[in-house]
């Protein structure tokens, strides 16, 4: 089952073949209300699609619908270098060392996993415009991930028991300020450098029952080249280490989301610095750039680049 979000009055829709059928008279406001849900609420909306693929009018054909993000509204955790892949490629072409994924891998086992929490608003949907940020200074970067969505209230959970916590997986686009330098300035967090506005993006749909978090095909294209081509099954941490870690003395709340970090391709990871130290920018996101993340099983996240715009 495939959910989305479409129209202004963020109705609850679900996708088949290309078709969004209108499963409003459900009865949920909001995409959280169907999730809060639970099997019920699948039930209903199950029950309400049926009804509504004999109604024309409630049928509609994908390319006249605006989606909107499948953003529960609650809170996001984002794990990072979580990708052996990635990390090693930034540490060598960034470090002049050469390192391997199996050192990483093994160095990023010892430590607990990395995250931090996204605050940014608001929280972009696909075919979204992403306003530059003017502190990035042209080092702008894009990091396709998979998002998961919590399903049910639970803290202190075991990795063990994390695929009943699972109410859907989606494609999660981090937007990236990098810094200008090598090798970057210390800092204790990753907050100024990942919340901003328009620094996630998510979508296009949910998909619900169908798909295992630690098994997920994700690309990412900028103007149709592919820069990212990688499988979730890579990660340092698994879904389940995650959710357990993360829920050590903290609950989580059906909405919530993890996204699982980003693999091997971005363009912090792919460049070298040059002889002053400052990194090329042939590879960082320009203006009218089109990056695209995309998996078989969930669909296509688009965002285009664009200048920010003035305050008003």
């Amino acid at each position: 089952m495939k959910i989305v979000v479409f129209g202004e009055d963020e109705r609850i829709g679900l996708l088949e073949d290309n078709e969004v059928i209108d499963v409003s008279s459900a009865g949920f406001a909001t995409l959280l209300d169907l999730i809060e849900a639970g099997a019920d609420g699948l039930a209903k909306i199950a029950s309400a699609a049926d009804h509504a693929r004999s109604q024309s009018n409630l049928v509609h054909p994908l390319a006249d619908i605006k989606l909107a993000a499948p953003w529960p509204g609650r809170q996001m955790v984002m794990a990072g270098q979580n990708n052996p892949d990635h990390v090693a490629a930034a540490f060598t072409n960034l470090g002049g060392k050469p390192t391997t994924r199996d050192e990483v891998y093994a160095s990023g086992r010892q430590r607990p996993p990395t995250a931090f929490w996204a605050a940014a608003r608001p929280v972009m949907g696909p075919n979204a415009d992403i306003q530059m940020p003017t502190r990035a200074l042209g080092y702008f970067d894009y990091e396709g991930e998979l998002g998961v969505i919590i399903g049910k209230q639970g803290k202190d959970i075991k990795a063990a028991d994390a695929k009943d916590y699972v109410w859907g997986v989606t494609l999660i686009q981090d937007w990236s300020i990098r810094e200008a330098k090598w090798p970057v300035a210390a800092s204790p967090t990753f907050m100024p450098a990942k919340n901003f506005d328009c620094s996630k993006s998510i979508g296009p749909a949910v998909v619900v029952g169908e798909l295992d978090p630690d098994d997920v095909h994700i690309r990412t294209l900028v103007n149709g080249d592919v820069r990212q081509d990688y499988s979730t099954s890579g990660m340092t941490y698994s879904f389940g280490e995650l959710l357990e870690y993360f829920s050590r003395d903290f609950t989580f709340h059906p909405g919530d989301v993890i996204s699982l970090g980003t693999g091997l391709g971005t363009a912090i990871d792919q460049t070298r610095p040059g002889p002053d130290g400052g990194w090329p920018l042939d590879l960082f996101l320009k203006e009218g750039d089109v990056v695209e993340v995309t998996s078989d099983d969930i669909g296509s996240l688009v965002g285009t680049i664009v200048p920010k715009k003035p305050p008003e």
